[in-house]
């Protein structure tokens, strides 16, 4: 069996995997802030099970308690590769640094990088002595090494999160069992985030008419298509060998 656990799994490029990942031999652990009913139905008619949590990703201890909750019910020998996928994250707030206010600095930061680095760190604690294939895929953004008017809490919080990565990645390679993590670009996708973007108060991010054209354009990949590119390139043999990739440069 595999067992997939993904944050955000209730829209958007979350929701997409868990969709795409649905099979008889498989198992997800979805957590998200939303109800995930549909998509419990969605996998019950494909013969896969689904343990959908409810949990604000912001709340971080909450999040850890979930998934300490998720895995405790597993059977870890019948598993034979584990993945944690990161997906959750915001483009909030988009305005000019000296216009933001210290509380949704501080939701966009537990939710971009405190709830992935604390639910990576409980995740590689809780399966040490698991025999299962690791792997960890923290969902980043070309936001990382391009700076953006407006951006400046999304793109700090997605340049740590690929230096995280890094640190990681050197720590578990010298684990006789160390997991496999991927800071992981998809590229853009037709999601919330997009609308949130296309959305904004005139002069808040200068960009804004680029990404209006890509809309008007049809330019923008669905998340079903985003998330085909992840999964794909998770189960490549190499995975793990980089630890920061953009999915648009290979």
């Amino acid at each position: 069996m595999k067992l997939t656990i993904i944050t955000g799994a209730s829209r958007g490029l979350g929701a997409a995997l868990a969709d795409a990942l649905m099979a008889p031999d498989h198992r997800l652990l979805c957590l998200a802030r939303s109800a995930m009913t549909a998509l419990r139905e969605r996998a019950a008619g494909k013969g896969c099970v689904v343990d959908a949590k409810s949990v604000d990703l912001c709340a971080v201890a909450a999040a850890v308690a979930a998934l300490e909750a998720g895995l405790a019910d597993i059977d870890r020998d019948a598993v034979t590769e584990v993945c944690l996928i990161n997906n959750a994250g915001t483009v909030e707030p988009v305005r000019p640094a000296r216009r933001l206010l210290p509380a949704e600095i501080s939701a966009s930061v537990a939710l971009n990088l405190t709830a992935p680095m604390a639910l990576t760190s409980a995740f590689l604690h809780l399966t040490a002595e698991w025999t299962s294939v690791k792997k960890i895929v923290n969902i980043t953004s070309g936001a990382a090494h391009k700076s953006y008017q407006g951006w400046s809490v999304y793109c700090a919080t997605k340049a740590a999160l690929d230096h995280f990565s890094r640190c990681v990645a050197l720590e578990e390679q010298e684990q006789a069992r160390g997991a496999r993590i991927v800071s992981l670009a998809p590229g853009m996708m037709d999601t919330a985030m997009q609308v949130v973007i296309r959305a904004l108060p005139p002069g808040d991010f200068k960009e804004q008419s680029r990404f209006l054209a890509f809309k008007e354009a049809g330019q923008l990949p669905s998340p079903e298509d985003a998330a085909r590119r992840v999964i794909a390139y998770l189960q490549r043999s190499d995975f793990g060998s980089e630890p920061v990739v953009d999915l648009r440069t290979i």
